[in-house]
């Protein structure tokens, strides 16, 4: 048996001075969020699966060059070619300087590895790229009884054959495929800054999405690229691009696997039951299993492996240079119908030049699938692009229109759409005729609601009454609008009723989406209630109903955007801002009117954290977008004009809040309409904001004779939510009118309903502006808990926040901290400005809250360390 080789002492990386590492590339980019997560593990296998053009090679370069001290480093270059386990063992023995045996390759590599004793990494680059499985099946072997001190490292553009479950399991593998390998935004940045290219930041965008990463593919595009040439390139590719997808991709494949490409290319999504129907004659399975070893840019679609589309970037090369293959879409659109797919359907009918065939699947679609992902966005693109003979050549796809269209919430092009049912009355018999009008009416009942007319309610009624139980779900659309018109006419209770004769409907069909669609409004209803904890565990529920059943769109967005406007209620703001966000994503990419929901409420937060230019961006930003998707002012303009009131009394400018909230009223009133929906108590509100309106003009008596009629019909109504910020702000107005005994019993009652209802955030407003009398006659809010509470962000947050700002205390506060600092009590402090000791120690929690710390002591270094006090 041969001797084993014992490791000299070496210095720092020693085996880079006997191994020559292939060269950087001259514009290398580096990445530590992937070579750190390498350097990191400690699994016995890294392995890197992925396209050419990935960073694989240079991210191992990379990794190596950080070799820990006293490890010893084989890195052989295979070129992607052939290997038998025979010259594997002759590479790895030359390069360790080490005589093998002459038995079995797979034994001889076993025993040569077990003769090193010091740490090893051996790095395959680039593992064969043709099936090798003599060399799988010896390295499966090697990798089964590997040393603890022996690394491998390996990459390689074909997924071995290996029992890569069992490392898994074993925790001795790190798997990275081309989406972990791609490129983030941050590094996309890097690069373009590297290269000196500035582009905007939609271009930047639209860059990351097209090359979905690639590295290779945005290298090639940013080659004597720039701002104004890439949108350009962009959409028609270069010449380099499409050289190196032939050279690198395309080249040596059998002619099989590329005509699968070539149609492939064209299928926005595919399954191996597609493909077989696709690829008639072909072995569809066997095809995608090619396609997934030779990591060919599958993309998976589904957490089960059975969906997926080629990578854009190949696909879009492969689609301009071979023509559309009409045929397969005709056999794609046989498909989807036969599955019941009606949007995928239509596509493929279109793409196959057949419209009329697109025209008869459209009437198999229904007021559930519009709620879908883009759905309704799609119809409506389909309804611009196609004849309009086609829309209008049967009663099912105009009514599908209307609804379309009531949803996209362009309820002005609803009433010409309708007129055009009047082509087919009389039906052909008594019943028909009666329940197409009955349709008729549940969409103008839902279509008045929408406009805020009070006759929405009559024509609901009268549907209800008459449509078939089998159309139930125009049954749960008009229960819908019934529950929104009661909110909007301050009716909880009935609200309440039609909300939950709508839930009980949709659960009895197993509706997940009608479901999940009754429950945005129930989630308001709760809101206005008060029922603040209710409202967000409906809203977690009907999120995670419709995240299991895989669904998107228009009611996902809703209820994101509900999670947002709960939270900043709780006054947990960043929390709140990160869910509006997440929302107005979701709404914006199905076209979602709700979009509006989310700039009002971001503008508020943006208002409410001082950033007001952000918030007028938001503002004008909501506004344009509801002009863009054909919003009618009615749906917006108050709701806008609102939040511009709030705005302008956030900034002290009280006279113009007021002529905004006037305007509210007026608007209202003026054609006696109802409540947007979702905005259902805007008339309400509106007489609160005139109310702390008139407190910031100096008008205290008549905020207070306002607020306390508000509070009273409040009460009475129901909206307990509303009671609690009317109380809130009627504590300041009764204190600036000089009432301070009842202000503190308002102010009880306030905290009690905030506690109730976890309604933190009129307490923070009020908390702001009279942090001294609050913490005065309400003592609990001085201990931790609620202070936390109050300062959501935290204490180490709010003294970041310190950090960066002048100082934040009083004149009062000043004088207090000072004498502090020189040492006095509170009694000595009581007496030389000629305030209670109580006052003293309210002033001095008040300043360690303001700090961010619990000690007098502290307080007085922390000021000096800010710069506030010589």
């Amino acid at each position: 048996m041969p001797h084993k080789v014992r490791a000299l002492h070496v210095a720092p990386r020693p085996a880079l001075l006997d191994v020559v590492l292939p060269r950087l590339p001259a514009a290398h980019l580096a990445r530590p969020r992937l070579a750190q997560a390498l350097l990191a593990s400690d699994c016995r296998l890294t392995l890197l699966c992925a396209p050419a053009g990935f960073g694989k090679s240079v991210l191992f370069n990379e990794c190596v060059r950080q070799l820990p001290s006293g490890t010893r480093l084989v890195w052989l270059d295979l070129l992607g070619h052939a290997l038998s386990p025979a010259e594997l063992l002759g590479r790895l023995a030359a390069a360790l300087h080490l005589i093998p045996g002459e038995g079995a390759a797979d034994v001889e590599l076993g025993s040569l590895l077990s003769r090193v004793e010091q740490p090893l990494w051996i790095v395959l680059d680039d593992y064969p790229r043709q099936p090798c499985a003599e060399l799988d099946a010896c390295l499966d072997r090697l990798l089964e009884r590997a040393p603890h001190t022996l690394r491998w490292w390996i990459n390689g553009r074909r997924r071995p054959a290996w029992n890569l479950p069992r490392l898994l399991l074993q925790g001795d593998l790190l798997e990275l495929d081309g989406q972990a390998l791609a490129l983030r935004e941050e590094e996309l940045h890097g690069l373009l800054q590297q290269r000196q290219l500035a582009l905007p930041g939609e271009l930047s965008q639209q860059l990351l999405h097209n090359s979905e990463g690639w590295l290779a593919g945005v290298c090639l595009l940013l080659i004597q690229g720039t701002a104004q040439n890439l949108p350009e390139r962009l959409a028609a590719g270069s010449a380099l691009l499409q050289e190196y997808i032939e050279r690198e991709v395309l080249n040596g494949l059998p002619e099989a696997l590329k005509r699968a490409l070539l149609v492939l290319a064209h299928i926005p999504r595919f399954s191996a039951e597609l493909c077989a129907h696709l690829l008639d004659g072909e072995d569809a399975a066997g095809l995608l299993a090619e396609l997934h070893q030779r990591q060919l840019f599958l993309h998976g679609l589904d957490s089960c492996g059975e969906w997926f589309r080629l990578w854009r970037p190949l696909a879009a090369m492969l689609r301009r240079h071979s023509p559309v293959p009409l045929q397969a879409h005709v056999r794609a659109c046989q498909w989807f119908a036969a599955r019941g797919d009606v949007r995928a359907a239509v596509e493929h009918a279109l793409w196959a030049e057949q419209p009329e065939v697109a025209a008869n699947f459209l009437q198999q679609y229904g007021q559930e699938q519009l709620l879908i992902g883009q759905s309704v966005a799609q119809f409506l693109h389909w309804r611009d692009e196609l004849p309009a003979s086609l829309f209008a050549s049967t009663p099912r796809l105009i009514t599908l229109q209307a609804w379309a269209l009531i949803i996209c919430a362009r309820l002005d092009e609803v009433d010409g759409c309708l007129a055009q049912l009047a082509r087919f009355l009389p039906q052909p018999d008594a019943h028909r005729q009666q329940q197409w009008l009955a349709q008729y009416q549940a969409i103008q009942g839902v279509l008045q609601r929408q406009r805020g007319l009070r006759s929405a309610r009559e024509h609901c009624l009268q549907a209800l009454a008459v449509l078939a139980p089998t159309a139930w779900s125009q049954h749960v659309l008009c229960y819908q609008a019934l529950s929104q018109q009661a909110m909007a006419e301050n009716d909880l209770p009935a609200a309440q009723q039609y909300s939950q004769e709508g839930l009980r409907l949709a659960r009895e069909q197993g509706s997940v989406l009608f479901e999940a669609l009754l429950s945005v409004d129930r989630i308001h209803l709760l809101g206005l209630l008060g029922e603040g904890e209710r409202a967000s565990e409906q809203v977690e529920q009907s999120l995670q109903h419709l995240q299991q059943a895989g669904l998107q769109g228009p009611v996902l967005a809703r209820l994101l955007l509900l999670r947002g406007s709960l939270l900043a209620g709780q006054g947990a703001r960043q929390q709140a801002e990160a869910a509006y966000a997440a929302g107005l994503r979701e709404a914006e990419d199905c076209t979602d009117a709700y979009v509006l929901f989310a700039y009002q409420g971001l503008a508020l937060l943006a208002a409410e954290r001082g950033d007001f230019i952000r918030a007028q961006q938001l503002l004008r930003k909501a506004e344009r977008q509801m002009q863009w998707q054909h919003v009618p002012a009615v749906r917006y303009r108050g709701v806008l004009q609102m939040v511009a009131g709030q705005l302008s009394l956030l900034q002290s400018d009280a006279e113009q809040a007021r002529e905004h909230f006037l305007q509210v009223q007026q608007r209202l009133q003026a054609d006696d309409l109802l409540a947007p929906s979702g905005f259902y108590d805007l008339p309400l509100r509106s007489r609160l904001a005139l109310a702390q309106a008139e407190l910031a003009l100096g008008r205290p008596l008549e905020a207070i004779a306002a607020l306390r009629s508000l509070l009273q019909d409040s009460q009475q109504q129901g909206h307990r939510s509303l009671v609690c910020e009317c109380r809130c702000s009627l504590v300041e107005a009764l204190l600036q009118a000089g009432q301070d005994a009842a202000a503190q019993l308002e102010a009880q009652s306030a905290l009690q309903d905030v506690e109730r209802q976890q309604l933190l955030r009129p307490l923070q407003a009020l908390h702001v502006r009279q942090t001294v009398w609050l913490l005065r006659n309400l003592p609990v809010l001085a201990e931790p808990h609620w202070q936390a509470r109050l300062h959501p962000e935290g204490t180490q947050a709010s003294a970041r926040a310190v950090e960066t700002s002048e100082s934040l205390l009083s004149k009062r506060e000043e004088a207090v901290l000072g004498l502090i600092a020189q040492g006095c009590s509170n009694q000595q402090i009581a007496e030389q400005l000629y305030i209670s000791l109580h006052t003293v120690k309210t002033h001095a929690r008040r300043i360690n809250v303001k700090l961010g710390v619990e000690r007098r002591t502290q307080a007085v270094a922390r000021a000096k360390a800010l710069g506030w006090m010589a």
